[in-house]
């Protein structure tokens, strides 16, 4: 790679062995059906949809594409190597509009609830600083504002 531009990849730090203390960065080639924009300052966050399961899922919000700030959720499943999006940023699927955050990057997030929920806080929305608090159910795609 040059350096130069968005580069829109993903890439997996896999440790070999606890004993041995080994590991190694893999450049993942995931698929989707619909393109994911290459943006900076998103954040991804581990989540299970099951109550018994670890985290093999990963949610990436907002971002910043290099003109906009971007408010999709998607979500990465790690043992698939697939992006499903979740909600994008033309349409409100299944999400009151009141509650879901405004696009963003530069924000916040952690894994809450038993690893079904994404809390987000902040970020930089255009040119203005953002400090507001939503969560995110990854099994109901419901945000919540608090």
């Amino acid at each position: 790679s040059s350096g130069q531009g968005d580069l829109g990849d993903l890439w997996m730090l896999r440790c070999d062995s606890a004993a041995t203390g080994t590991a190694s960065w893999e450049l993942v080639a995931p698929s989707s059906e619909h393109t994911l924009i290459a943006r900076a300052a998103a954040t991804l966050s581990p989540v299970s949809l099951s109550d018994s399961a670890r985290p093999a899922r990963l949610v990436l919000f907002g971002g910043y594409d290099g003109g906009i700030c971007l408010n999709e959720v998607w979500l990465f499943d790690t043992r698939t190597a697939v992006w499903t999006m979740l909600l994008p940023c033309t349409t409100q699927q299944a999400v009151d509009v009141s509650v879901r955050p405004d696009a963003r990057s530069g924000h916040s997030a952690i894994t809450h609830n038993s690893s079904s929920e994404v809390v987000i806080f902040g970020g930089l929305a255009v040119d203005n600083f953002l400090n507001d608090v939503h969560s995110l159910s990854v099994r109901t795609r419901q945000w919540t504002r608090h």
